[in-house]
């Protein structure tokens, strides 16, 4: 609701992607952006804004799935 109402106030047209996962997981990447990371050949990762390596927690749920990008915090 209040995404959708931001972008009513700066008059952005509301669209929906119920089944374009793909299009859903760009976005929320690229307004993330300061806080993605991406996945390295050697299973860590290395943020984009300023290049560090960073790791998943070992009890973290997404450990043992190692997705190409991670939206942290």
């Amino acid at each position: 609701d209040q995404l959708e109402g931001l972008l009513e106030r700066v008059e952005i047209e509301v669209m929906s992607s119920p089944g374009d996962l793909e299009a859903i997981r760009k976005v929320i990447t690229s307004g993330y952006f300061p806080i993605c990371a991406r996945l390295q050949r050697n299973g860590s990762y290395t943020t984009k804004k300023h290049p560090q390596t960073v790791h998943i927690h070992p009890s973290s749920g997404l450990a043992q799935v190692l997705p190409r990008w991670v939206v942290y915090h």
